[in-house]
């Protein structure tokens, strides 16, 4: 049997090279971690840019529909009576959104009891 280790080394020294190689084992597994993260977290942020700008897109497209809505009802039933309609409209609309959001954030955020078997 043939070995590349010295034979003066004892079981001390191999534990140390053990520790050591175990160590710089870890810190290259902490680097690409963390070399993934940031890739992931620079992906990440252009995706919420690009979120932000349809959102902001899709807000301005909705109050152009209002503005239109606004004046083909003015010319039914008067300025007054169409900017409460639109703007009634509007909050209920938002109301409703709000409510299934809130019905939505209470399911996702509920806390599970485990069921008791025993009884």
């Amino acid at each position: 049997m043939s070995s590349d280790l010295p034979i003066d080394e004892g079981l001390p020294t191999l534990f140390k090279r053990l520790v050591d190689d175990g160590e710089g084992f870890a810190r290259a597994e902490f680097e690409l971690y963390r070399a993934r993260l940031f890739a992931r977290l620079g992906e990440a942020r252009n995706a919420v840019v690009f979120a932000v700008v349809a959102l902001l897109v899709a807000l301005s497209a909705i109050m152009s529909g209002f503005v239109g809505l606004l004046l083909t009802l003015r010319e039914l039933v008067g300025f007054g009576w169409a900017t409460l309609i639109v703007v009634g409209g509007g909050l209920v609309l938002a109301g409703v959104l709000a409510a299934l959001g809130y019905v939505q954030f209470r399911r996702a955020t509920a806390v599970f009891e485990p069921k008791d078997k025993s009884a």
